[in-house]
């Protein structure tokens, strides 16, 4: 009778600690298909993504643009019933520009928020720490911007849409030596003292090195900059006749374009990617005759059917903003958008992220429609894009005229 009594004992209790781990489950949200739903940040309606972008801090000029085109983009597709059944949700955080801010943004959005997918950061420095970190999570971040870092050495989780900066400079000097050929070339590089900055230095005098050739000078000017007259001084006395801006954003440029003409230096200025940006012709006016820069983006204005669809929606939310004419900086949220929803519609309605990845690895040839290069992944490249353009500003129109078509990178 004891041990009767004793088995019946232990059912009871085994009926009550079963009893109790269903009710905590349902309370913690922790019960099968569920739980790894909701922790991935897709349910039958929904998907989460974490967009990490300055808003209000130095390089917010340059990187607003891009979160209003992500968004707008995703607006778009959710008012045509989303992707599978489900819409997307941008869940935006702004890291100033800082990687502290880049870190608490990435903790809050994986762990808290349980977004499925990252778009950001923006500086070189929170990248190359949150693509450790999304790695460690197994979190597909799509980088907004693309240090070589992203994608050498190969990592799992993270991804561009474009090609990395190095090649960006190398575009650049190709096109000043062989294209434009200058006599006894005095090249000078100007960059910000971040790391952004120093990574396209030392990829521009690498290929300045190939070409036999070192900087007449190099001077720094950082994002925040009011003043760029010493730099400018220090430029006349290396008496360089050409100038390459080197991980530079819109508003030091409108800076130092300004103190050039100020002090009658009158040499053309080429610049990387983020400063070939309309606001740069907006703010500097005449000051930017002689200003290049590279791109691997067409702008809003261009004559493409995918800038023909970017204007037609865009305006359709926002109507009446025509001009001023918005940024390439805007076509490269818009992209990094297309991009990121024809990931999602290739891995199907059974959203996971292993799935996700081998969607985007799966990506041949995808056509934007002219604004950009045809862009292509595989398991062992995660760097979509090799095309970039050379352009000339035309502060007359406000527009960057390309003079050159797609050249791809090394």
């Amino acid at each position: 009778m004891e041990k009767k009594a004793f088995t019946l004992d232990l059912q009871g209790f085994s009926i009550w600690v079963l009893v109790a781990i269903l009710i905590l489950s349902g309370l913690f949200g922790i019960t099968g298909s569920a739980y790894s739903a909701e922790a991935r940040g897709v349910t039958d309606d929904t998907v989460k993504i974490g967009v990490i972008l300055d808003q209000t801090g130095p390089a917010a000029d340059v990187v607003v643009p891009t979160t209003q085109g992500i968004k707008t983009y995703f607006k778009y597709i959710n008012e045509q019933g989303g992707i599978n059944g489900r819409k997307l949700n941008p869940m935006v955080e702004d890291d100033r520009y800082s990687i502290p801010l880049a870190i608490t943004a990435f903790k809050k959005l994986v762990f808290k928020d349980r977004v499925f997918a990252l778009i950001g950061p923006t500086s070189t420095g929170g990248v190359t720490v949150l693509s450790r970190h999304a790695e460690k999570e197994k979190i597909p971040l799509m980088s907004a911007i693309m240090p070589e870092i992203t994608v050498k050495p190969f990592k799992k989780y993270v991804f561009i849409f474009g090609d990395i900066y190095p090649n960006q400079m190398n575009i650049l000097i190709d096109y000043i030596l062989n294209d434009l050929k200058p006599k006894k070339p005095r090249i000078a590089l100007v960059y910000p003292d971040n790391e952004t900055g120093k990574v396209d230095r030392e990829s521009a005098m690498k290929r300045l090195k190939s070409h036999n050739l070192a900087p007449a000078s190099k001077e720094v000017l950082n994002p925040g900059s009011l003043d760029a007259s010493s730099q400018v001084m220090n430029l006349k006395k290396a008496n360089v006749n050409c100038i390459i801006l080197c991980g530079q954003i819109p508003q030091p440029t409108i800076v130092l374009l300004r103190e050039l003409k100020k002090f009658g230096l009158n040499v053309p200025v080429f610049g990387s990617w983020a400063t070939c940006a309309e606001e740069v012709l907006n703010m500097a006016g005449d000051s930017a005759k002689r200003f290049y820069a590279v791109n691997h983006m067409m702008s809003w204005y261009d004559d493409c059917p995918g800038a023909a669809e970017m204007r037609k929606v865009t305006l359709k939310y926002f109507p009446g903003t025509e001009k001023p004419y918005r940024g390439k900086i805007y076509t490269h949220g818009w992209v990094g958008a297309r991009v990121m929803v024809e990931i999602l519609k290739k891995a199907g309605k059974d959203l996971d992220r292993e799935g996700f990845i081998k969607a985007m690895e799966s990506i041949k040839n995808f056509d934007t429609g002219g604004l950009c290069g045809s862009l292509s992944y595989s398991s062992t490249s995660h760097k979509g894009g090799n095309t970039w353009k050379i352009f000339k500003a035309d502060p007359a129109s406000g527009k960057f005229i390309p003079l050159t078509g797609w050249r791809k990178s090394d």
